[in-house]
């Protein structure tokens, strides 16, 4: 194992209630100040472990999914999306919660094209419901589900006319993405997803309209499926590296090492690409905890607004945050494009660092217990409050000052 990857073990003093907020940012969307103290009874490698595993009962969880078939029947994209927000602030296990924003993001579908709101939701559910599983179960039932079908146009795939499109993003944006798939590759691949259709809005496999020849990719031949094809990306060493990458972007560093990340991915692929226990040894890792990967993440639209719910104790309206998030740059269920929401430096410019000031002065309206304003800081943002903005806090009513610390850039970092 790459000694980036190893346990972390603090020095005296040094597994601190800022490092236990980072874990927070990070695997969660924050913590409330007053969960750092029980996070820090724990080694950092139970820590980690538990913010995985996420809490044995989750009340918030079970009142939310009472009404799922209600935001069903609703047929409307903005209450779905209010509903993921409510659950993001309020669910124990958050770790679940944002790693379904992160395949959202990976398997980027919009409902722009595919056009039906329930199949948008119950496609998201799938990455709740799997996002810490192993990625390859994931990605067949993604590759089956009616959005994405619709998405990558594989519901008008049939023999003698496939579409090449899905194929290409399996290669290219979904699995690994190198220079050892051709153009050859994907067309051959295309072929076995001919006769995979939508019947009642739910997957169908259409054997008359099947191509069931011989196929040569990737370097295997066989008369291969679809299942097939998905096997065969996941055996690539690529595979690894790939998934690995787009992990350590999302949880760690926005550049991370190009050793660690090949020995990250090794190791995903050694547990059969299982991501709890890939996230668990990344979580209690020393690259994971290194003070260098601290606060160098831009926080999304999404992380920006549940986190600062969560350590602030505001009452989201998550109706009214749709489109204060969508003015920021981060539409749930609507991805820009394919490869999703860039991220990162592109979070912010003139127009979105507006709208999260703007953001910043709804949000403080929602305020209303009081709370300690250095401890709230180190858990929204991480370290201390710089002096000259305490200094000039000091006498600010409490709306105002949550209204101020959302709105100094720093508060922006993870």
């Amino acid at each position: 194992m790459h000694d980036a990857l190893k346990p972390w073990e603090p020095a005296p003093g040094a597994w601190d209630r800022d490092a236990a907020a980072h874990l927070w940012r990070r695997a969660a969307f924050c913590a409330p100040p007053s969960a750092l103290a029980d996070t820090l009874k724990r080694s950092p490698a139970e820590a980690a472990a538990a913010v995985v595993d996420g809490p044995a009962e989750d009340p918030a969880r079970e009142g939310l999914e009472s009404i799922y078939e209600t935001i069903l029947g609703t047929n409307s994209a903005d209450a779905a999306r209010a509903w993921l927000l409510t659950r993001m602030v309020r669910c124990g296990h958050q770790l679940r919660e944002k790693m379904a924003l992160f395949w959202h993001g990976h398997f980027a579908t919009s409902i722009l094209k595919v056009r039906e709101m329930d199949w948008m939701l119950k496609q998201y559910r799938l990455f709740l419901d799997g996002g810490l599983g192993p990625f390859g179960d994931l990605l067949v039932k993604v590759t089956k589900d009616p959005a994405m079908l619709r998405w990558l146009d594989t519901e008008s795939n049939r023999n003698g006319l496939p579409s090449s499109n899905y194929a290409r993003e399996l290669f290219q944006l979904f699995s690994f993405n190198d220079a050892t798939n051709t153009e050859t590759d994907i067309k051959e691949a295309a072929r076995a997803f001919t006769g995979w259709h939508i019947l009642q809005h739910r997957y169908h496999f259409s054997p008359a309209l099947h191509d069931d020849g011989e196929k040569n990719v990737l370097g295997r031949r066989g008369a291969f499926g679809g299942e097939d094809v998905c096997r065969i990306a996941l055996e690539q060493d690529a595979c690894g590296r790939f998934l690995a990458g787009k992990l350590l972007r999302f949880f760690v560093t926005p550049r991370p090492d190009a050793d660690v990340t090949a020995a990250f991915g090794a190791e995903l692929k050694e547990r059969g690409y299982d991501m709890a226990a890939g996230l668990k040894l990344l979580f209690a890792s020393r690259f994971f905890f290194a003070p260098e990967h601290r606060r160098t993440l831009v926080k999304s639209p999404v992380e920006f607004v549940v986190g600062a719910a969560r350590v602030f104790g505001l009452k989201l309206d998550g109706e009214a945050a749709v489109p204060a998030l969508r003015a920021m740059g981060q539409d749930l269920l609507a991805p820009p494009n394919v490869k999703g929401w860039s991220g990162q430096d592109d979070w912010i410019n003139t127009a979105t660092w507006i709208a999260r000031v703007r953001a910043a002065r709804h949000l403080a309206g929602a305020a209303e217990g009081r709370f300690d304003t250095d401890q709230a800081w180190l858990a929204f943002a991480g370290g201390a409050l710089p002096a000259a903005e305490k200094g000039l806090l000091g006498g600010a009513g409490q709306r105002d000052l949550v209204h101020a610390l959302l709105s100094l850039p720093e508060g922006h970092l993870a």
